[in-house]
């Protein structure tokens, strides 16, 4: 498996996947990064500006044919690798909450601290999404 950072040619591709999964999609201030195996577009995360010093880590997809393989974790790894030395917030399913702690996520509440993007991303999510989200920021 190889990592790389999507280059702005592929915005349509990436939001065509996002669209299938009803995720906001990415614009060229976005850093995406694309999983690939022996070629194939494998899954894909992005890191979102969220205010200074900070990032909302999201968009996070694998594709079914790569599910179970760790693919998530190494993209999640490397997008923390790319934000290094800045807060990073993510707004994950519940359900997949584990994830992002095994990361060095923890959960948190919103609050006046919480940058004004991930509050109105939350706020998308909870409107917008068949299932719960948590608010999630690293720790580590």
């Amino acid at each position: 498996m190889s990592l790389r950072v999507a280059q702005p040619h592929e915005l349509a591709w990436i939001n065509a996947r996002y669209d299938e999964v009803h995720f906001q999609h990415s614009d060229a201030s976005h850093r995406v990064v694309i999983a690939d195996i022996d070629g194939a577009p494998a899954g894909i995360g992005r890191l979102v500006p969220a205010g200074e010093g900070a990032y909302e880590l999201g968009g996070m997809l694998v594709f079914d044919a790569f599910r179970g393989r760790g693919i998530a974790r190494q993209i999640i790894d490397e997008l923390l690798r790319i934000a290094e030395g800045h807060d990073v917030y993510c707004i994950p399913f519940a359900d997949l909450e584990p994830i992002y702690a095994r990361a060095g996520f923890v959960r948190i509440e919103e609050d006046e601290t919480t940058p004004r993007y991930v509050r109105e991303k939350m706020e998308w999510c909870r409107r917008e999404m068949t299932r719960p989200v948590a608010l999630m920021k690293l720790t580590t």
